[in-house]
């Protein structure tokens, strides 16, 4: 653990309290002292003249488990301020597993997250059964930012009802012992548990936790409140407002008897979903008034442009298998796939289906058209893709199909999110005291987008710019309220005997920059990342992982233990 003194800024402590001038000094990895003219005991000194020290800044909803193991940078967090990520979340974790359910796992976190299954079998050691197992396995490494894990409901079920997880309830004897099992994650440091009423696997069977009885919720939070911490992390079905409003009913009615706190995530914010985000808010407002402890999560990437990705990424399709199948061919096979009549037809009745899709195919001339590489295609650069199906007559899955062979397998497709974006909306939001900024999913999705960097979105546009709030309740959002609101009880302020977990940066100097691809991930596969936030430093424990941007060797974060051990 580091020893550090931070000297000649301004704290704003995570508290929502006004910025003081003082130093902060850390010792063993905790906050020792703050004051004005803290007088050096040798220890290395890093400079905030001109700058704000504040808390590390709290992720509460990353999809990390995987990437954590082969990247322990955790690139671009440090980057952006974050030293500590939830992970866990959406019901799956990498713990417990049992050998017989980690090829199950491991494709269903792929096929949910969007992560290629590869990277994860090659980069992932599995040397672990237990919570503790892979919490120490990790812990002998390190990584530049604190991981805070939830326990998969599925991965709860799957250890002891194997493959019949995915197709029935368990019996009371199970049900015993799917107890114990949560009981025993919590008592090894999880912080809670994480559920979804939404996803599906690679073969479209029904996540585990979706088979599960109320009986065996009320055990979930039975197991919770007996171990006296942890939260109930969820995604409820967020695509229509009755599935939103009543998964939130549904939890609050199990989870709030046993005193247990709940969060869920999105709460999808957009033009087109004004009506619902409304409904949604309103009842959770309800029932937090009546007593539940709800947390809704809200990300400042509500509207964002994301680009189209046929490589892999399958999530956009989840609904359509014939797409699906063509994301996750490659080369010769993903033309073949294209040009194959039998799919061609098959992937019409797909498009023409009422199923519910991430992809706007009935929207499909408002997406843009990037660079285009092939000489006679120019003329539809930069233009949106309706002037391809002006061009191109056919059914739209034909005209799509043929444009993706034209351009060589590799087209440069945006979908706008200007004409969604409720940036007003958003600000009411955030302002108000019962929220999180959340829901970044970083970590996932890696073809599609970088989750990372919301924390600098939300102080460049919604301080700094629009200024929604003051710095200091926007420290106090990404810092002291996450910590709370999440059990994290060592960290999120800065005060004599919490965590040394700092970030140092003047508001002027942040700059939220566009996402780019490298081709880092094992196996030789891309993913999204970002530019560096222009955060001056971040620490952990008292150690620098990141000066100007520029990431260190340091490695003091590690898997933490809800109980303090």
């Amino acid at each position: 653990m580091g020893e550090l003194l931070v000297r000649g800024g301004t704290v704003v402590d995570g508290t929502g309290a006004p910025g003081v001038l003082a130093d902060v000094r850390v010792r063993d990895g905790v906050i020792v002292e703050v004051g004005p003219s803290l007088v050096s005991q040798g220890e290395p000194e890093l400079d905030a003249s001109g700058a704000l020290v504040a808390p590390g800044f709290i992720d509460v909803h990353t999809h990390y488990d995987g990437s954590m193991w082969w990247d322990r940078t955790l690139d671009p967090s440090p980057q952006h301020g974050v030293t500590t990520v939830v992970t866990g979340n959406c019901a799956i974790s990498f713990a417990p597993v049992v050998e017989g359910a980690k090829a199950s796992l491991v494709d269903m976190f792929c096929f949910i997250e969007d992560i290629p299954v590869d990277t994860v079998l090659a980069a992932v050691p599995f040397t672990w059964a237990s919570w503790a197992e892979q919490r120490d396995t990790f812990n002998a490494t390190g990584a530049s930012c604190n991981v805070a894990g939830l326990v998969g409901h599925s991965n709860l079920r799957m250890a002891v009802l194997g493959e019949e997880s995915f197709e029935r309830p368990a019996t009371d004897a199970e049900r015993a012992r799917i107890s114990e099992l949560t009981a025993a994650c919590l008592a090894e440091g999880a912080y809670g548990i994480s559920l979804s009423f939404v996803d599906s696997d690679s073969r479209g069977r029904r996540v585990p936790g979706r088979q599960a009885s109320p009986e065996e919720m009320d055990d979930l939070a039975a197991a919770l409140a007996a171990a006296g911490h942890g939260i109930l992390q969820y995604v409820p079905r967020f695509m229509r407002t009755e599935g939103y409003l009543s998964d939130i009913e549904r939890v609050a009615g199990f989870a709030t008897p046993a005193g247990v706190t709940q969060t869920y995530a999105p709460l999808v914010v957009g033009r087109r979903d004004r009506e619902k985000a409304d409904a949604v808010l309103a009842r959770t407002r309800e029932l937090r008034a009546a007593g539940h402890p709800v947390w809704p999560q809200i990300s400042p990437r509500s509207g964002f442009d994301a680009p189209v990705v046929f490589d892999g990424s399958s999530l956009s399709f989840a609904a359509m298998p014939a797409w699906v199948e063509m994301c996750k061919a490659s080369g010769p096979a993903k033309a073949a796939v294209l040009s194959d009549p039998a799919w061609r037809e098959r992937a019409r009745t797909e498009w023409d289906s009422p199923t519910f899709v991430l992809f706007p195919r009935k929207a499909l001339g408002r997406i843009l058209i990037g660079e285009v590489a092939q000489p006679e295609l120019k003329q539809f650069e930069g233009q949106r893709f309706s002037a391809v199906l002006e061009a191109r007559p056919g059914h739209p899955a034909d005209v799509l199909a043929q444009w993706i062979l034209d351009c060589d397998l590799d087209p440069n497709l945006v979908i706008p999110a200007g004409h969604d974006e409720d940036r007003e909306y958003l600000a009411t939001l955030f302002a108000a005291d019962d929220t999180l900024v959340g829901a970044s999913d970083a970590g996932a999705h890696v073809r599609l987008f970088c989750g990372a960097g919301d924390t600098t979105l939300f102080l460049t546009r919604f301080t700094r710019e629009r200024a929604d709030l003051t710095i200091e309740q926007a420290v106090h959002k990404l810092t002291g309220l996450a910590a709370r609101a999440m059990g994290l009880t060592d960290r999120g302020v800065i005060a004599p005997g919490l965590a040394g977990d700092l970030v140092v940066f003047d508001p002027a100097e942040l700059h939220y920059e566009p996402e780019h691809l490298v081709a880092d991930l094992p196996e030789g596969n891309r993913r999204f990342t970002r530019p560096g936030g222009g955060y001056r430093a971040t620490v952990v424990a008292g150690e620098v992982t990141q000066r100007d941007g520029v990431l260190t060797d340091a490695r003091p974060g590690r898997m933490l233990h809800a109980g303090g051990n």
